[in-house]
């Protein structure tokens, strides 16, 4: 399971002022953000000439608190001539490369201080494509005026900003356009100035927003249409003008489903919803917060229902709980498209939400060629279909898993919890471990981070060639080909056969084999499987090839048998039999004690995660047994092995 940090937090050390760093350390796009500073407000202030060149002069002041004692801070901005930059109402130099604007102040900022960066700047929005996606990103010009639309690295075309989810900051966005335009933007709109020639707009979104979320549109006029939920919350929708009434219908069900997700995520945390449509083909729908962005390519489709309940769930998850890091964006999408199911079902009938996860598993099963696992999007992709209807999939399996009123449990907990904050997927595990009392971290390995769609046999799914057990105790074999096979809820009994197998125990005391026989190998049954216990104390037996051998939970025995194999105990007190080969055993901390009973030296090895040195290992000899430790805890004991340990018997593993 990945761990990234979750906080945004400075540092304790008192030192000489430095340069702050030009990104955050995303795991997907390292340079994303900027270090040294937390951004408390933006003030964007856009005087626009000509519209429908977007040609303006702007001002945004930037006001923040130093994290560490800075000597220069970076900010990431795209396009347009500085007029000038002042901080804390001093001159103040910069230099640009690409997307880096560092400023350097006349006197360096101290640690813990707030400071006040004014930057003004002229020109038009310079068009920019996503690294995430080849669409445009950021202010987009149109024919008839222009709107924003900025997930994951779009803002920075149009004002400085720190340029990742872990600094959310408060906005007033001041937009002043020719007198034949109308604006909208997140927030409140607080003030309206006509002087004859231009109007001035004055929006205040006073909740921490990403910085991608931020909305600013611009069009001859919208139709605006408000109303009030039950429970309260402020809706108006800004329409294009023009656009056919009957294809904005829909957006008639904005309240009752702010009601309907505030039943189960928490109150509406916002001051105020709703939806701009725009009279252009925007490329997709975003959650912009407070204020979802939607253009003519989303009318008229038999989706859109399902987009609007999509893009009003992100308000909770997606927006007010808000990614720690990029490479979990799937908890962003796979909740708000799974709320589209959840609406379905609230609004129709259960069978209703069943027919909608069938059709989401058969769409999924049907292009899984183009799908990655909803936990590991690439930096190019990342609006890969696997972080959506894959990891929407996983949510509804772990509401089978841990039924209906614990799992609604859980997602109400994970937002209590992280409101207002940063999450990784990490944290939803031990919520859900926590609330459920069950042990779930192969259920998300398994559904998240596997190259195989798992089975929902309470709705008789399975990718087509897998073999899939039930909730009873199962003897599965496979064939000579390369199997996936999934266990079940059962003690069951696995045996993979002649190929390359992957097998999943999930749930219960299973015994898992990668080949047929018992443990010598015959019949050229050789192949290099992989298998994952998951719950319950299971026996694990790779028998030929090389093969990967995960205990996942419990108490588990692990066999590697013939060939070089890894076998990795996970949670519970393991005992790991190699056999013959080269061996790897893998040590990690939090994970229990496991006993080793036949290390090889010079031949076997033990493998380090991440968390690990060999420099940081401690080492002792108890009887005829050697412990090798980590901090204060025994992370495994080498029976009857009492021969000194070095460097060359280690290696790192991912």
């Amino acid at each position: 399971m990945k761990i990234s940090s979750t906080s945004f937090e400075a540092s304790t050390a008192n030192a000489m002022p430095v340069p702050g760093a030009p990104g955050l350390g995303d795991s997907l796009y390292p340079n994303f953000g900027n270090g040294g500073y937390d951004v408390q407000k933006y003030d964007v202030a856009l005087d626009i000439s000509d519209v429908l060149t977007s040609t303006l002069v702007g001002t945004t002041t930037i006001t923040a608190t130093a994290i560490q004692s800075l000597s220069s801070f970076n900010l990431d901005f795209i396009g347009f001539d500085i007029d000038s930059i002042f901080v804390d109402g001093e001159p103040a130099d910069f230099t640009r490369t690409g997307q880096e604007l560092t400023i350097t102040p006349s006197d360096p900022l101290v640690e813990g201080a707030e400071f006040t960066a004014v930057v003004t700047y002229s020109g038009s929005p310079k068009p920019i494509t996503s690294v995430a996606i080849p669409v445009p990103t950021g202010w987009v010009i149109f024919d008839g005026g222009s709107f924003v639309l900025s997930e994951p690295d779009g803002a920075a075309n149009y004002y400085p900003v720190n340029d990742h989810p872990l600094d959310k900051a408060a906005y007033t966005f001041q937009v002043t356009v020719p007198e034949a335009f109308e604006v909208s933007a997140n927030g409140v709109l607080e003030q309206t100035t006509d002087d004859g020639n231009t109007k001035t707009y004055v929006f205040e979104a006073r909740d921490p927003m990403a910085s991608y979320l931020t909305t600013l549109n611009i069009t001859s006029g919208f139709n605006i249409e408000t109303s009030v939920s039950k429970t309260g919350v402020p809706i108006r929708n800004y329409f294009a003008e023009g656009l056919p009434d009957d294809q904005l219908d829909l957006f008639d069900l904005q309240p009752e489903m702010v009601d309907f997700f505030s039943d189960i995520f928490g109150p509406y945390p916002f001051e105020v919803y709703g939806a701009v449509v725009m009279d252009t083909n925007t490329g997709t729908a975003l959650e912009t917060q407070t204020l979802s962005i939607f253009g003519t390519n989303n009318l008229g489709r038999s989706s859109l229902e399902g987009t609007i309940a999509h893009e009003a769930a992100h308000q909770w998850l997606g927006n007010d709980v808000a990614l720690a890091d990029w490479s979990d964006i799937w908890l962003n999408e796979g909740f708000a498209t799974y709320s589209e199911g959840l609406w379905f079902e609230n609004s129709r009938s259960a069978e209703a939400l069943d027919e909608w996860v069938v059709d989401t598993y058969g769409f999924v099963e049907e292009f899984f060629e183009f799908f990655t696992p909803p936990g590991e999007p690439q930096a190019d992709d990342l609006f890969n279909p696997g972080v959506y209807e894959w990891g929407a999939l996983a949510l509804h399996d772990l509401r089978i898993e841990v039924g209906d009123q614990t799992w609604f449990d859980i997602v109400r907990t994970y937002y209590d919890t992280y409101q207002g904050g940063n999450v990784i997927t990490e944290d939803l595990v031990d919520i859900a471990e926590s609330v459920s009392g069950m042990q779930l971290e192969s259920f998300f390995d398994r559904w998240i981070y596997n190259d195989y769609l798992a089975p929902i046999p309470e709705l008789d799914l399975v990718f087509d060639g897998h073999i899939v057990g039930d909730e009873t105790a199962n003897t599965l074999l496979g064939e000579r080909t390369d199997d996936v096979m999934f266990a079940g809820g059962g003690d069951d009994v696995v045996a993979g056969g002649g190929g390359d197998d992957v097998i999943f125990g999930e749930f219960g005391d299973d015994i898992l084999r990668g080949d047929r026989n018992n443990r010598s190998v015959q019949n050229g049954a050789t192949g290099d499987d992989i298998i994952y216990g998951g719950a319950g104390r299971d026996r694990i037996g790779g028998k030929g090839g090389n093969d990967k051998l995960y205990g996942d939970e419990d108490d588990d025995l692990i066999w590697g048998d013939n060939g070089d194999d890894l076998l990795w105990g996970g949670r519970g007190n393991d005992g790991l039999y190699g056999g013959q080969g080269r061996d790897t055993f893998v040590l990690a901390p939090g994970e229990g004690t496991d006993s080793l009973y036949d290390f090889t030296q010079g031949q076997d090895v033990f493998g380090l995660t991440q968390a690990l040195s060999f420099e940081a290992l401690s080492f002792a000899t108890v009887g005829t047994t050697t412990q090798i430790s980590f901090e204060d805890e025994v992370l495994i004991e080498v029976i009857d092995f009492m021969t000194a340990l070095s460097s060359t018997d280690f290696v790192s593993v991912v």
